[in-house]
């Protein structure tokens, strides 16, 4: 597979690249947005780069769980689909292993797998990004915000143009989504 077989693929796979985006994005803003109020609420002097170590490791086991999960919840449905289409076709169970249906059924695991988690690890940077190249911390924590806002929106458009819905209404879903999920995280991590 070339490299443009497999972009194609990855995008194709708009699912996954979309809620791996979303996820990174929301978790590690969620993560990061805490780690900052905490810090800032009991007046310690932490380096915004322990806060952005703090977001990426969030960011990475984000990634391999979307990905290992994403694994084995695509192997279940494939291999069932197999055994569903091994009953119809009156054959013994296995007799569809080893064949190009069963090749190609295992390439879509191992991309959804893929594609799921890369998207995932590459959402988490942008909640962190600002803390670490910013070093005073609010001004860090009002840039992770607009960052993500921004992305957010970015990906909203995205999910509005591949499911042919409105783009409008599905940039302002996902917006408002991560609004709530920032001011749930600025609140935990500000009432200390």
């Amino acid at each position: 597979m070339d490299i443009r077989e497999f972009l194609h693929e990855y995008i194709n796979m708009s699912r996954y690249v979309a809620l791996g985006t979303l996820d990174g994005i929301l978790a590690v803003m969620g993560v990061t947005l805490t780690a900052s109020g905490v810090a800032g609420a009991g007046g310690l002097s932490v380096d915004n780069h322990l806060i952005a170590l703090t977001g990426l490791s969030g960011g990475v086991a984000l990634a391999m769980s979307n990905a290992f999960g994403s694994f084995i919840g695509e192997r279940a449905e494939e291999t069932r689909t197999m055994r569903e289409l091994e009953r119809k076709m009156m054959m013994d169970e296995g007799k569809l292993d080893d064949t190009i249906i069963h090749q190609q059924a295992r390439r879509r695991v191992y991309m959804s797998m893929f594609t799921h988690g890369f998207s995932s690890f590459l959402g988490s940077f942008v909640p962190v990004l600002p803390f670490l190249v910013l070093s005073e911390r609010m001004t860090a924590t009002i840039v992770t915000v607009v960052l993500c806002l921004a992305a957010l929106l970015v990906l909203g458009v995205y999910l509005g143009r591949v499911s042919r819905e409105n783009i409008y209404r599905t940039s302002l879903e996902v917006v408002v989504i991560g609004i709530l999920i920032g001011l749930v995280s600025i609140f935990l991590g500000g009432s200390h």
